[in-house]
C-alpha cells in the first residue's frame, strides 16, 4: 500500500482511538464531573438553598445526584448508574427532558455546557456514576 494511503488510514483512526482510550479510562465524580458542576451549576445549585433542594456544590453534588429522584419527573432517578437515557440529570443537562427546561439556566434561557464536558457527564453515567 503507498505510504500516501496508509498515512490517510492512520489518520482516520486517531479519533477512534481517542474515543477507545477516553471510554475505557474510568471517570470518576469527584476528579471528572464535579469540577464541572461546580463550575456550571453551582451558583444556583450551591449555597443556603440551592434550587430544587439540589446542592452541586464542592463536596455536596455526588451525594445529592445518587440519593434522590427528580422533583419534575418523580418516577425517575435523578442519576441512573449505567444509564443516561434514564438520568434526568442527563436528561436536563443534554436538553432533551420532556418536563422542565434545559439546564444550566442563564438569564436570557438555557445554556448548552460544551460538548467535552457533556460526554464526560454521559460517560461518568455509562461507566457506573462512581465517586
Amino acid at each position: 500500500m503507498p505510504r500516501k494511503e496508509m498515512t490517510a488510514i492512520a489518520l482516520g483512526l486517531i479519533p477512534l482511538l481517542a474515543l477507545a482510550v477516553r471510554a475505557s479510562t474510568p471517570l470518576s465524580y469527584a476528579t471528572d464531573v464535579e469540577p464541572v458542576f461546580v463550575k456550571q451549576c453551582a451558583e444556583c445549585h450551591g449555597g443556603d438553598s440551592p434550587k430544587k433542594g439540589l446542592d452541586l456544590s464542592l463536596n455536596k453534588g455526588y451525594a445529592n445526584l445518587l440519593q434522590h429522584k427528580s422533583q419534575e419527573e418523580p418516577l425517575m432517578q435523578l442519576v441512573k448508574a449505567g444509564d443516561p437515557a434514564t438520568s434526568y440529570l442527563w436528561l436536563k443537562v443534554s436538553h432533551t427532558a420532556t418536563e422542565g427546561r434545559g439546564m444550566p439556566r442563564t438569564l436570557f434561557g438555557a445554556k448548552k455546557l460544551p460538548q467535552a464536558q457533556l460526554d464526560t457527564v454521559r460517560d461518568w453515567i455509562i461507566q457506573g456514576a462512581q465517586p
